[in-house]
């Protein structure tokens, strides 16, 4: 792992850059910047000393849990980008390692996500040592609009995703159309883009992708979407059909935040999905997926701190005078 003391100064330096941003507008009675500091402490535990990050603290760096510690911590408010920037260990473990992209299943879905990731610590995606990764997008885009593998809508969200992300600026119009159009009649979506099976997880993605891409949060699909999510919170404020649990209260949140929503207003009685995700970290700052099941914690927390820093997805919109040159 990295140098313990070059740890608790990237720590301390966060949390002045998040005190002094204020994590949240929204009145809580819970202590999210405190949440979100002990989030990202869990998460700089994980770095190793070659830049990249494991899935728990002295696991060894891949490639998929360095990609989404650098959508994180990228995303928190600014001026923090300049401490991924400062950390110039993660740009270059992610620079070298990004041929095991190829390795990962939807491969299309995968190279989406590191395009956020990269855009999210200052990269260009336009060149990446030589690769645009804005035209490899581009070519998964099928004539139709469909994108990757059929029946599988994460593929569509992620590609879209990073390229709205890159601040490409052509022709989405197809590959939006598509997504709402696979919209069941309960206003959500399937993982799989069927008629029914719909899911919050899946659903709020799609929101993310549409709200990100320009869709009004008053179009009939927004709307629905959301009456939809509605439907599926709890009695503790989380969601999911399969029991409340941080990974889908971290994408709806996200999906709320992309529509200018109050997260803390979606209440179930007295509880609401903040309340919900806070209660599920543990003391070492990690969020598991549910109280007593920890399921792949360092994405759920990785995912929390962009959603409780208001933060959406993308998290990021590149900017071409702001690049950490590659």
């Amino acid at each position: 792992m990295i140098d313990k003391l070059k740890l608790v100064g990237l720590v301390l330096l966060c949390i002045v850059i998040i005190q002094d941003q204020g994590i949240s507008s929204h009145e809580t009675p819970y202590d999210v910047d405190s949440t979100v500091q002990s989030a990202l402490g869990y998460l700089l535990s994980c770095q190793n000393d070659d830049g990249g990050f494991g899935s728990k603290p002295g696991v060894g760096s891949d490639l998929k849990s360095s990609v989404i510690a650098a959508t994180a911590i990228g995303a928190l408010p600014e001026g923090s980008a300049e401490f991924a920037h400062a950390n110039s260990k993660l740009c270059e473990y992610l620079l070298k390692n990004r041929d095991a992209l190829y390795n990962l299943s939807n491969v299309e879905a995968q190279i989406g996500r590191y395009v956020v990731a990269i855009v999210a610590i200052g990269l260009n995606p336009y060149d990446i040592n030589g690769t645009d990764y804005v035209e490899m997008l581009k070519g998964y885009i099928k004539p139709d609009g469909k994108i990757g593998k059929e029946n599988y809508i994460w593929d569509d969200c992620w590609v879209i995703l990073g390229l709205i992300a890159s601040n490409y600026s052509g022709d989405l119009h197809k590959s939006l159309d598509n997504l709402k159009s696979m919209q069941t009649s309960s206003g959500g979506w399937s993982w799989n883009g069927g008629a029914a099976g719909e899911d919050p997880d899946t659903t709020a993605i799609v929101l993310c992708t549409l709200l990100a891409a320009g869709e009004d949060k008053n179009s009939s699909a927004v709307k629905k979407a959301f009456e939809y999510l509605h439907s599926e919170q709890n009695p503790d404020g989380g969601f999911s059909t399969l029991g409340s649990n941080s990974a889908t209260d971290g994408w709806v949140i996200m999906a709320l935040n992309a529509a200018g929503e109050d997260p803390t207003q979606w209440r179930s009685g007295n509880a609401d999905v903040i309340s919900h995700i806070t209660s599920l970290q543990k003391e070492n700052g990690s969020i598991w997926w549910k109280k007593d099941s920890e399921g792949f914690s360092f994405e759920w927390t990785a995912n929390a701190m962009i959603a409780l820093t208001e933060g959406t997805m993308p998290p990021v919109i590149y900017q071409s005078s702001e690049r950490w040159q590659s």
